[in-house]
């Protein structure tokens, strides 16, 4: 006889559950006497220690999210919800579907998982109502598996994943959200805007098993709403500076006083590193229009500036070099396209404004 065992494939995707056969000792090769699990929170009693033993198990419950690439599957029942691994299955199954699920127990990252899996669907069900959690629950890997609904501001994201990615943030607290579909100038438009998230709370692991972050998956694109229904416009730019800079808000006289050279320092010693678009750009237009200089005046201003021995903003080639160089230097200070941030650096308000909110004042 043999037995399943765990181990972790890791791929440019995340790392994910996969089964291996592998011989048992004498032991444990007698015939599984163990009683059958019918609910979700029998399951989950187990420690992983005794989910080891190959449980049998069979469910009826929802499916809240599949993932045929990724081999995943959430299932929901009136007990609570659990992840199912159907890694090389090569199936797939609506959310909503109504299952049963007859499996065998084995030891997840946070809790006992299901292996091994036959599925019965049984017709279309109804989705469970989201349970509502903060980023920082998510973040603290409390709602794993279940599904849920939380709110932040939403940031792109740094994973090379072919599918939609993005980070959310609620303070300090953070998670990174991920639709089964290539991206798109809707998926865009979310960046930066204060939204409602719906989808199961997971895990993202590092190649050696270790939890980095929550990772959110989210069945579709809809399943994010912006606060007040409104979408955002992509033509809205970031002053973003490195995360480790205390400074959260600038006003617009001090931003102005920083563009113009004026203001030198940050709170302290630290010196400031402008770092603006490229000239000809409408974003550095943009920026330009908070000082009242279009590109040649302010050419003209810091040549004068300059002959004094004072060292002109370096205009940037593309926002991509402009956020590493944020994301590696102290003092950096930057304005970018708000689509094209990232979670390497942080977003200034202006005069308490985010980017996403009307009043603020660089578009």
């Amino acid at each position: 006889m043999r037995k399943h065992s765990f181990y972790l494939i890791c791929t440019s995707v995340l790392c994910i559950l996969a089964l291996s056969a592998v011989s048992l000792p004498a032991s444990a090769q007698a015939a599984n006497t163990h009683p059958t699990l019918r609910t979700v929170r029998e399951v989950r009693e187990l420690s992983n220690v005794e989910a080891r033993n190959a449980y049998p198990v069979q469910l009826e419950g929802i499916a809240t999210y599949s993932d045929q690439e990724w081999g995943l599957l959430f299932l929901a029942d009136a007990t609570g919800a659990i992840y199912v691994n159907i890694h090389g299955m090569n199936a797939s199954f609506p959310a909503g579907s109504r299952l049963r699920v007859d499996a065998v127990t084995g030891p997840g990252d946070v809790g006992t998982v299901l292996a091994q899996p036959t599925i019965h669907v049984l017709g279309q069900g109804t989705m469970p109502a989201p349970e509502h959690r903060s980023v920082a629950d998510l973040d603290a890997l409390k709602a794993d598996s279940h599904f849920i609904e939380t709110r932040g501001v939403l940031w792109a994201c740094d994973q090379s994943w072919k599918r939609i990615c993005f980070r959310i943030a609620d303070g300090k607290a953070s998670a990174l959200v991920v639709v089964p579909t290539k991206s798109s100038a809707a998926a865009q438009k979310l960046v930066g805007a204060t939204v409602h998230v719906r989808g199961v709370s997971g895990i993202h692991l590092d190649a050696n098993g270790k939890p980095l972050s929550a990772l959110i998956f989210v069945n579709r694109l809809e399943d994010i709403e912006v606060e007040g229904g409104a979408s955002q416009n992509l033509n809205v730019l970031a002053v973003i500076v490195n995360k480790n800079n205390p400074v959260t808000n600038l006003s617009t006289a001090q931003l102005r006083e920083i563009l113009l050279g004026k203001r030198t320092y940050w709170n302290g010693s630290q010196k400031i590193m402008v770092l603006l678009p490229n000239g000809g750009t409408p974003e550095r237009e943009a920026t330009l229009r908070m000082v009242d200089m279009n590109d040649s005046s302010y050419k003209k201003y810091w040549l004068e500036r300059s002959n004094a021995g004072e060292p002109a903003p370096a205009a940037m080639p593309s926002s991509g070099i402009a956020l590493s160089l944020v994301a590696e230097t102290l003092g950096a200070i930057a304005v970018v396209p708000l689509a094209d941030v990232r979670d390497s650096v942080k977003v200034l308000k202006i005069d308490g404004h985010a980017p996403s909110d009307a009043a603020y004042p660089i578009h």
